[in-house]
């Protein structure tokens, strides 16, 4: 169930149903329009090629930092208008955090005066980062890291855990500074994966038991860390072999690297270095601490595998010896080797931020880039960000460039555009402590975003990188679009729903001090608009997309539906108001990031 629980409210707080109820459908028809929209504003590349290094005007701004952060602020475009695209970018991804998630989640535990970190502090953390701290472009590649190598409190070893969840927020912003395979050894190594895949705790071959080591880590880190499922060219298109793909990897290559992840589990805390392995290994009553949820796993010889290790397609074959860390070392080094690696890595780095089709060209000059830096992570962020075809949307085609924005990303964007309050964090703030929101899950399709972080139902994450809608002309022009495939009737209704219900109400869990839902809107700096259709589909469309007036047929359309609604009373204006908003929120130009 949703944690967004009902706030007590009057008859006057609640739209009429007939009024609002016409204004929610017809939001909803028009996102179902949504994949053929657009955005019209223009490149950011002259004809003969030149760069430019600032956005031209406020649409070019807001356009880059949608791509580049949780959704764009009047003060965000401004700086990045002063600063330029480069600048800005260097700026924020060397910008110290001013607390962690595993800090913000421990303020929120003292707060609520509960005896662990559980899946609401880790929650509460997530928004409070995503909507409010300064390094956002930080905040937005760890979450698309998070969407890569996917953990998921929807596994029972981790749900209830914040400290282990929290913790590999924070090892994937701190990745960030490092290389590509920096980033696989610390995901490999953190307990978090570890559960979620099952290596911790993995055990060499026991021929009388009939155990063999587990496999599950070792093929997911080919299939979805790495190299990837089929052999691919640089700019990360297939190759092909009479016509087909060439698989990547095989059975045998799985059975070999699984014996590579044996022998890693819980870390030794310290003054327990003098126990018996197996007491840590499997973390007995002898061997128990709160820093092992938050420390990367510790190697043990005993339950190594120290046989000879062959995995033919990563050209890898290791010696027989008892050393963990030295297998593990040259396995990750053999899988940062494999030609596919950066073309994959890069191409969903792309996907993740940009475009959800990149050309071919796109993905080679960021491939390019990655191996020229050997595979450091923030060059190939700038270079994605920075590419041409990033920034020039006037040589695109339209119909087809850009991105479904998954529902987390619309809601975040939502709050940041639109002026609102919290209530707990704003009593937290004022008692010198730090300020944190008020959120629960957000997983119900049909009531709310179907979407909350860290929450996946899968290792595939929400949606797989090549997913293709059947029976779509996407399909049939050999188009992806990943994020339409957490997308149905009952997600695009529940969606309209959840806008027009939070615009009104607010939005996170119940405060029990004030009784509302902790956030809440303010509407009030366009209420004397409300008279006046026009004018107020204009300022909603400025407010979150950055453009006035409002593109056709959004204004149209909203213009139509705004003047038929009442506006009589102060509660109608301020009805009027919550539609104009939520017309632009489920418009195509608002649910397509091109």
């Amino acid at each position: 169930m949703s944690a967004v629980h009902p706030a007590p409210s009057t008859p006057a707080h609640r739209p009429s149903p007939t009024r609002w109820g016409a204004v929610v459908l017809l939001g909803a028809l028009v996102f179902l329009s949504a994949c053929g929209g657009g955005d019209s504003s223009d490149g950011q590349v002259t004809p003969d090629g030149t760069v430019v290094t600032k956005p031209q005007n406020k649409a070019e701004a807001a356009r880059f930092l949608v791509q580049s952060t949780f959704g764009p602020t009047q003060a965000d475009v401004d700086n990045l208008m002063s600063q330029g695209y480069e600048p800005w970018i260097d700026s924020q991804l060397s910008q110290p955090l001013g607390i962690s998630h595993l800090g913000l989640a421990r303020a929120s535990q003292a707060a609520s005066q509960v005896k662990t970190i559980g899946n609401t502090e880790l929650l509460q953390s997530w928004w409070t980062h995503a909507l409010t701290d300064p390094a956002q472009l930080r905040q937005r590649v760890a979450f698309a890291l998070s969407e890569i190598f996917v953990v998921s409190s929807m596994d029972a070893n981790l749900s209830g855990n914040g400290l282990l969840l929290a913790s590999y927020l924070d090892m994937l912003n701190d990745s960030l500074g490092g290389t590509h395979r920096q980033l696989l050894e610390n995901v490999t190594l953190h307990p978090a994966m570890g559960i979620y895949l099952s290596h911790r705790g993995n055990r060499k071959e026991d021929t009388k038991s009939g155990r063999i080591p587990d496999q599950n880590f070792a093929r997911e880190v080919m299939q979805l860390f790495s190299i990837g499922l089929y052999q691919l060219h640089a700019d990360g298109t297939p190759k092909k072999l009479n016509g087909k793909s060439i698989e990547t990897y095989t059975g045998e290559d799985v059975r070999g690297l699984s014996k590579v992840f044996t022998g890693f589990s819980w870390s030794v805390p310290p003054g327990k270095e003098g126990l018996s392995w197996d007491k840590c290994f499997f973390r007995n009553s002898a061997c128990q601490d709160d820093s092992q949820f938050t420390t990367r796993m510790a190697a043990y010889n005993d339950p190594h595998d120290s046989g000879p290790k062959t995995v033919p397609s990563l050209g890898l074959n290791l010696p027989a010896r008892v050393d963990p860390m030295g297998d593990l070392r040259d396995a990750l080094d053999a899988l940062e080797r494999h030609e596919n690696t950066a073309p994959f890595f890069c191409k969903q780095l792309i996907q993740r931020l940009v475009t959800s089709n990149p050309s071919p060209g796109y993905v080679a000059d960021v491939v390019g880039v990655y191996r020229a830096n050997g595979g450091a992570i923030t060059p190939v962020v700038k270079a994605i960000l920075m590419h041409p075809e990033a920034r020039n949307l006037a040589a695109q085609d339209r119909a087809r460039y850009g991105k479904l924005r998954e529902p987390l990303l619309r809601l975040t964007h939502l709050l940041r555009a639109v002026p609102h309050r919290s209530d707990h964090a704003n009593s937290a703030r004022a008692a010198g402590g730090p300020a944190f929101y008020l959120f629960g899950d957000t997983d119900n399709p049909g009531t709310s975003l179907g979407q909350t972080p860290l929450r996946a139902p899968s290792v595939f994450n929400y949606f797989r990188p090549g997913y293709v809608p059947a029976q779509t002309r996407l399909g049939r022009e050999g188009s992806v679009a990943p994020e339409l495939q957490t997308t149905s009737e009952t997600s695009v209704i529940g969606y309209a729903n959840f806008l027009a219900d939070i615009l009104n109400n607010g939005t996170g869990a119940g405060n029990p001090i004030t009784k509302k839902r902790d956030v809440q809107f303010d509407h009030s700096g366009m209420d004397s608009l409300a008279g006046t259709p026009a004018a107020l589909i204009d300022r909603a469309s400025e407010m979150l997309l950055f453009q006035s007036p409002a593109p056709e047929p959004l204004r149209s359309t909203a213009i139509t539906a705004l003047d038929k609604m009442a506006n009589k009373s102060a509660n109608d204006r301020r009805l009027r108001v919550q539609a104009a908003l939520l017309l632009v929120a489920v418009s195509p130009e608002f649910t397509v990031q091109q």
